[in-house]
């Protein structure tokens, strides 16, 4: 049986939250190269760990730790892309047939905020 990632599973929205926890601290260290793809790897590379500190970490909508203008802007313009990539999802009611699937969407549809 294939497995079916759809719009409304925790595996989405997992992976959305990790995009927007990781890269906030990538952005925080000056790491902006391929941050999505990076944060997404980072994630699936050791998702337990994430798991288990996600309760200990601020808020994903939160700027956290960011001062740099740039970052902050980036950073913003990523939350609102991330929220109509949701609501996109879930109007469409998108499924994936994979991990790797919902990570190349996720990549492809997040990858060119500025």
């Amino acid at each position: 049986m294939a497995l079916k990632i759809k719009w409304n599973d925790d595996r989405v929205r997992g992976a959305t939250t990790a995009i927007l926890l990781i890269g906030r601290e990538r952005l925080h260290r000056g790491e902006t190269t391929d941050l999505i793809q990076a944060s997404l790897a980072d994630y699936r590379a050791d998702p337990e760990r994430y798991k288990k500190s996600k309760a200990a970490w601020a808020d994903a909508k939160e700027l956290g730790p960011l001062t740099n203008p740039r970052h902050v802007a980036y950073f913003r313009n990523l939350l609102s892309a991330v929220a109509r990539l949701a609501e996109k999802m879930t109007q469409a009611k998108r499924q994936f047939n994979s991990l790797r699937e919902l990570d190349n969407y996720l990549v492809a549809s997040l990858g060119n905020v500025r």
